[in-house]
């Protein structure tokens, strides 16, 4: 069983995963929480393997180089993977910073409905755009890790580069006709809950 651990950084609200087992981590999005995932991973002695982006937006990616040192494998869906190596795509240009990732570092690139293993545990990818063209979520088990998909009240931004409004919708529709009602969220930015939770308060899922 996987042990699922949440940190959140005061900058963009931006929450980052570490998924945990056998002394193997898995990062979902380290955005500005590079600091505190390698002191947890340090403290529980774990190693870095892989890490799953979710979208390629700046607040999600920006401590990526902070945890390349470890050579974890690092995967983003195809569509998305042009993000990370340019200012405009990733938004970083919007916050006068110039981040392009390392052209020379291998990307593992996603496609909708394949298996990600780690540590004997399987991990689904389900491709969900809207928020930007390659924009994916992660499901383990009744878990689902929604980036900026799904919040807790709400939804990502479509307005920017790749966004597309129709688009969204049709993720959205994709996640409430497929996914448990007892499915736990945890969202790319504020609270998760169950998504019979989110169904109750989320205006956009009633749409």
């Amino acid at each position: 069983m996987i042990n699922i651990t949440k940190y959140s950084s005061k900058n963009m609200d931006v929450n980052s995963y570490v998924l945990a087992k056998d002394g193997k981590a898995l990062i979902i999005d380290p955005g500005f929480n590079g600091e505190k995932i390698l002191l947890h991973c340090q403290n529980h002695q774990l190693m870095i393997e892989m890490i799953v982006l979710t979208h390629g937006h700046y607040d999600h990616i920006k401590d990526l180089a902070m945890l390349i040192d470890k050579r974890p494998r690092i995967f983003i869906h195809q569509d998305e993977k042009a993000f990370l190596y340019d200012p405009n795509l990733n938004l970083s240009s919007m916050f006068r910073e110039n981040l392009v990732f390392d052209q020379n570092y291998e990307l593992q690139l996603l496609e909708d409905g394949e298996t990600v293993n780690f540590a004997s545990e399987k991990l689904k990818i389900v491709h969900l755009p809207g928020h930007t063209k390659g924009s994916i979520g992660i499901i383990y088990n009744q878990h689902f890790f929604s980036g900026d998909t799904l919040f807790f009240d709400s939804i990502g931004r479509t307005d920017l580069p790749t966004g597309n409004h129709v688009k969204i919708f049709t993720s959205l529709n994709k996640i409430k006709k497929t996914f448990s009602m007892n499915t736990i969220v945890y969202p790319g930015h504020g609270k998760g809950g169950k998504l019979k939770e989110i169904m109750l308060i989320n205006p956009y899922l009633n749409k």
